[in-house]
């Protein structure tokens, strides 16, 4: 049974600016946040609208006379802030864009976001031409201009569809992702090799668990994952999970966030979905979405690879994941764990 009942829309917590006469809100910066408490103070930085002379910056990029008109933000990014710009031309007509910016609190994490923004444009450009379902790129600066320069952002395209958290047919809904995830792992689109979200070789049982064998058993497993993969790797999303999902009549529509794709092994993009459908869901659902993934490639997943990813699971997790739900459906912190490592547990009988 799913764990997900229909909660309160994001949408109505929503605010539009109208920007005619707006105020910049100048400089935007996370000095002072250690890393095992950020959550709370960057989601207060990225919440705020984006400076004047960033959106000045977007009308200059779509040129014909564009005029932003008004701003909303898409709620559920941890890392990044994303508004959905209203755009008017020359000529009075109106769209909508999408623009999403990294907004760092150093000298270091500034270079790194230049770094990432160039990396994600250049993804977007080729999963399009790959014919994936993902927004356009409409244009990208590592700076974002003017006095704050730290902005580095992109523009996109609206993609169309919304994300779906309390599907109708849990089944069918995984079903078409498995598929999903199968068109991009099949597509010949260069870029970075994988380097991976944690290291076995690092880990050790958490102190939280009731099952420190299970954990153990996970950790020796994945650290054995066939390095071959990292070098000749699939073309990966990097983040595969229904957050990134925007979905229209029960179809997936697009996929969005490309932030990680990489080349690497096609299981992580597996174990990394299973284990969001965990946290969310059952493990009966992510066990549903691997035998799904398999029937469409053909090919049997990595169980090492599998539990690479369920293993960055932590109890950091149950911080994070009500930002990316976002009040869109109810979530049971209670039992995540046991989900999780019921997910875990699974894999490693596949061994």
């Amino acid at each position: 049974m799913p764990l997900l009942a229909p909660g309160t829309r994001a949408a109505r917590n929503s605010r539009e600016w109208p920007i005619a006469g707006g105020r910049d809100t100048g400089r935007a910066t996370l000095p002072g946040v250690s890393d095992g408490d950020w959550f709370e103070p960057l989601q207060r930085v990225i919440a705020r609208r984006p400076p004047v002379s960033m959106l000045r910056w977007v009308e200059r990029t779509l040129g014909g006379g564009a005029t932003v008109v008004a701003c909303r933000r898409l709620h559920g990014g941890l890392t990044t802030s994303v508004h959905r710009l209203t755009v008017e031309d020359a000529g009075g007509h109106r769209r909508s864009v999408v623009l999403k910016r990294w907004i760092p609190g150093s000298e270091e994490a500034r270079e790194s976001m230049i770094e990432i923004t160039a990396r994600e444009a250049r993804t977007l450009e080729q999963v399009g031409i790959a014919g994936i379902p993902a927004p356009g790129l409409l244009g990208f600066t590592p700076g974002g201009g003017g006095r704050d320069g730290e902005h580095s952002a992109i523009l996109m395209t609206r993609a169309p569809g919304r994300i779906d958290l309390t599907p109708a047919d849990p089944h069918a809904w995984v079903a078409e992702m498995a598929a999903t995830l199968a068109t991009i792992h099949s597509a010949d689109v260069a870029a970075r090799r994988w380097t991976g979200w944690v290291d076995p070789s690092e880990l050790a049982s958490p102190s939280w668990t009731a099952q420190p064998d299970l954990w153990r058993a996970a950790i020796d497993a994945a650290a054995q994952a066939d390095r071959d993969a990292t070098r000749h790797g699939t073309f990966i999303h990097g983040d595969y999970q229904h957050f990134n999902h925007l979905w229209s009549r029960s179809r997936l529509r697009s996929v969005i966030d490309w932030t990680f794709a990489a080349r690497g092994p096609a299981g992580i993009d597996v174990g990394h979905c299973r284990l969001n459908l965990a946290v969310l869901h059952s493990a009966e659902l992510a066990e549903d979405f691997l035998a799904a993934y398999e029937a469409e490639v053909g090919v049997r997943v990595d169980p090492a690879w599998d539990l690479r990813a369920l293993l960055s699971y932590d109890q950091a997790w149950k911080r994070f994941i009500p930002i990316q739900v976002a009040g869109r459906a109810i979530i049971d912190l209670t039992e995540m764990d046991k989900r999780v490592e019921a997910t875990m547990a699974a894999a490693l009988r596949r061994l």
